[in-house]
């Protein structure tokens, strides 16, 4: 699980750098569209995936005994 979310970080860093670099070298709107997007799907890809992880391996129903 921690491997999961430590790729999820590592990935908004990757995007964070990405979308930086992109936009100071983007010649225009579309460029700088294309890139926070490219930035963005590098942050939330990784994140969707380690969520889907932790609920797959997370208790399957929850109780609340008296």
């Amino acid at each position: 699980m921690k491997f999961c979310y430590a790729m999820a970080l590592l990935g908004s860093l990757v995007g964070t750098f990405f979308l930086i670099e992109a936009l100071l070298g983007a010649k225009g709107a579309p460029q700088q569209a294309a890139a926070a997007a490219i930035g963005i799907a590098f942050a939330v890809l990784p994140y969707v995936f380690a969520r889907c992880v932790e609920k797959m391996t997370g208790p399957s129903e929850v109780r609340i005994v008296n």
